[in-house]
């Protein structure tokens, strides 16, 4: 699922480049690896750069000995947004930044479409947070998220500390999913953690959840926590709608670490929704458990369904093979969920019960406090 989404971002950055206005008719490009079409966009990018290369350093030079003032001018009326971006990673970074102080908010946001955050990270490292704001208000206006989500990486923190208040709840959830670092959503997530409700809440009123669920699935383990809880917090209908969006785009491996992460009182309120008990929901969530590495994020869940839906779980693990149960057994014991097994294996019919114990037994865990109330319950 997480590849697919990045693939459909990567296809949506690919037609900017080259020129296509919808994005969609790259969609025959969407099962391939997104690192082969991300390494294909930035091939193509590198020949629209490179093709003139001697020239450009020749006009980046000649500004050198041109005053400012007269060098933002001719910037903006006689070279163009497509020949001032090519020039602009020749040009030193300070100068480039004080040619820009001279130039439009319209006009710089149509060099910064055409930039190459690779080749001028550090002249956008160094233009001031007021700019920065001007700039991103401009491409905001356009509706274009796509060049916000290019240079997130590459701003500083004080610049978008400027910038995010002119951004929208819907703006950020669209940049982040456009973002050309994922590693970055976290820094942006601190800067507007007071928001974050607002921003989750816009996948469900704004139908965005392709957009939700790739934000669940990029931010990093030690911000599941509060993101899942906040989640959780926002209601029945927002949970229900977010489940359901999981289950169509089969998800289960982003959701569910968030939902291991929550609080008991939250993970309870999200199991406890209706749709949750679907059995086809239950068996998508068994698949990535057993067969998608997700079963010790499963367990905490699993301890907070009603006893008809912990049966039909408890049918699947009764299921599996002696070696699997074991594996299985062993992971609970790894990540310190004995306490989330339990309510499971208790679940389980007397003959699967007894197998539980057995394989328990064969790991040789007798001294282990879990696993001696595991027998115990068994």
């Amino acid at each position: 699922m997480s590849d697919h989404l990045t693939a459909v971002a990567e296809t949506t950055k690919l037609a900017r480049v080259l020129g296509i206005t919808d994005p969609t008719e790259l969609d025959f490009l969407v099962d391939l690896p997104p690192a082969a079409i991300r390494a294909y966009r930035e091939r193509v990018t590198d020949r629209l750069f490179d093709r003139d290369t001697k020239r450009l350093k020749g006009i980046a030079a000649a500004s050198k000995i041109v005053p400012v003032a007269l060098s933002a001018k001719m910037a903006e009326r006689a070279f163009g947004p497509v020949l001032c971006a090519a020039v602009a990673s020749a040009v030193e970074p300070q100068r480039a930044v004080e040619i820009a102080k001279n130039l439009s908010p319209a006009f710089l946001a149509e060099c910064a479409v055409q930039l190459d955050p690779r080749r001028t990270a550090d002249i956008i490292a160094a233009v001031p947070p007021t700019m920065v704001t001007d700039v991103a208000r401009e491409l905001l206006s356009r509706g274009d998220h796509i060049t916000m989500g290019r240079f997130v990486h590459v701003v500083p923190e004080p610049a978008l500390r400027a910038a995010a208040p002119v951004m929208s709840d819907p703006d950020l959830l669209r940049i982040g999913f456009l973002l050309e670092d994922k590693s970055a959503i976290d820094n942006v997530l601190h800067i507007v953690a007071d928001r974050v409700a607002g921003i989750i809440r816009s996948a469900y009123d704004q139908n965005m959840w392709a957009e939700g669920i790739d934000l669940l699935d990029s931010i990093a383990p030690h911000n599941r926590a509060w993101i899942g809880d906040i989640t959780a917090g926002l209601g029945g209908d927002v949970l229900d709608a977010l489940i359901t969006a999981v289950a169509e785009l089969d998800a289960w491996a982003t959701l569910l670490p968030i939902t291991s992460a929550m609080s008991e009182h939250n993970l309870r309120l999200f199991a406890e929704r209706p749709v949750v008990h679907d059995e086809t929901i239950l068996a998508a969530i068994m698949d990535a458990a057993l067969d998608g590495g997700q079963w010790v994020n499963l367990l905490p869940l699993a301890s907070h369904l009603p006893t008809e839906q912990l049966a039909f779980i408890a049918t699947r693990v009764a299921d599996q093979t002696d070696e699997r149960l074991r594996e299985l057994i062993d992971q609970a014991h790894t990540a310190g969920l004995w306490s989330a097994l339990i309510p499971l294996a208790q679940a389980l019919e007397p003959q699967a019960r007894a197998r539980v114990a057995e394989r328990a037994r064969e790991l040789g865990l007798d001294d282990d406090a879990g696993e001696l109330e595991l027998l115990a319950a068994l």
